[in-house]
């Protein structure tokens, strides 16, 4: 349904834990009054309100892991989402915006237009970017305890000890109707392209194509494995001989132990995970 640009009802939603973006969402408040006056803006940097009825459009203001939460507490959301960069990451936000300033970011949510992008889904979980699968999530667990580092430093500091330490692991999956065995290293399955505050896993991945894209890594020495880490970072391996790229819609992956996941940022174990695409599930506010 079209709303009328003179009359808005907006939900704008903060992550709570993150108190450093406070003069970001008050600076946004005051532009909004001055170059939309008409508007209605119902904060919530607190607790998020129970759904979204009543609202022409809603803000979310943070992190991967503020977006993860948001679809995940609102998976039926039909409205228009705008999304306002507040974390360490912001792998999304870039996916949709780029790197812009935050005036040209908010002159594009007043006066952009709606397009649906696609989501994924891992067992009973929404995500966005993606899920990597057993070093990727033990990666996670460490990056907890330097969180506030942030960004890519913070992912490097937890990911050097878990190639030294991470061990292969076999999966079992479906390709065609047939069952593939493969030992692997990693196991990656996106929807976008980045994740880890800048890492291009997948710098060939689209949002609005319909399908997930699938990485499998061999199993590869540990020298190997710190050579190549920023040469991925750059999104410089997608014709290594030892990686195998694909796209799917949805597969079945099990593994021959538990093992944990990074849900874009937060953290799934478990030795069955089932992936499938869930096409232009959310209508974002995008540049015209």
């Amino acid at each position: 349904m079209k709303t009328n640009i003179d009359l808005k009802k907006i939900c704008f939603l903060v992550n709570p834990q993150k108190s450093n973006i406070k003069p970001y969402y008050e600076w946004v408040l005051a532009e909004v009054a001055e170059k939309r006056p008409t508007w209605f803006i119902h904060l919530f940097h607190q607790q998020w309100p129970a759904d979204l009825q009543n609202f022409d459009e809603v803000w979310v203001m943070g992190g991967d892991g503020t977006f993860n939460y948001f679809v995940n507490k609102y998976p039926t959301c039909s409205i228009p989402i705008g999304l306002f960069e507040g974390g360490t990451g912001n792998d999304f936000h870039w996916k949709v915006f780029g790197k812009i300033s935050k005036k040209e970011h908010l002159d594009h949510i007043l006066n952009g237009h709606a397009a649906s992008y696609d989501a994924g889904q891992v067992n009973d979980m929404i995500f966005l970017n993606g899920v990597g699968i057993g070093i990727e999530g033990d990666v996670l667990k460490s990056m907890q305890a330097i969180r506030f580092m942030g960004g890519t430093l913070g992912y490097y500091l937890a990911a050097i000890p878990q190639l030294f330490k991470f061990k292969s692991y076999e999966i079992s999956f479906d390709r065609g109707g047939k069952t593939i065995v493969k030992k692997v290293f990693l196991c990656m399955i996106f929807n976008s392209s980045r994740a880890g505050g800048g890492f291009h896993f997948f710098p060939m991945a689209s949002i609005q194509d319909g399908a997930l894209n699938m990485m499998l890594c061999n199993p590869i020495a540990i020298i190997k494995r710190i050579f190549y880490m920023p040469l991925i970072q750059k999104g410089m391996h997608v014709n290594y001989s030892f990686l195998e790229f694909s796209t799917i819609q949805a597969t079945r992956i099990e593994c021959n132990r538990v093992l944990c996941a990074s849900v874009d940022g937060e953290v799934l174990a478990s030795d069955t995970f089932d992936f499938k695409i869930l096409p232009a599930k959310f209508d974002y506010i995008v540049p015209n």
